[in-house]
């Protein structure tokens, strides 16, 4: 059972949990995952696990600070915050997976 950020971070490279979180994401954003992912001939699942990888290590303090309010307001933490950095790194022009720049912001 994942219960905490860290635990779901580490956890997203098991099989079926990246799954299980993009299963959580609304229609359209899960499609702007799929659509980035297969920019960079990635599995949606990968891709996700990359784009949180990144964020961990690549990620502003300003954004680190926006996450945090969202853990904040959350009753479970952890899956919204890989929800916000799934849709950040969708959204955010630079933010780039795979073997492109891992630039967040």
């Amino acid at each position: 059972m994942v219960n905490t950020l860290g635990d779901l971070i580490a956890a997203l490279d098991r099989p079926g949990v990246a799954e299980g979180v993009l299963a959580t994401l609304d229609v359209a954003l899960a499609a702007r995952i799929e659509a980035r992912a297969a920019e960079v001939s990635m599995s949606a699942s990968d891709f996700a696990a990359g784009a949180v990888h990144a964020f961990i290590e690549q990620a502003d303090d300003d954004l680190w600070f926006q996450l945090m309010t969202v853990i904040r307001k959350s009753d479970d933490p952890g899956l919204s915050a890989v929800q916000a950095i799934l849709r950040w790194t969708v959204t955010e022009p630079e933010a780039e997976v795979g073997g492109s720049s891992h630039n967040v912001r």
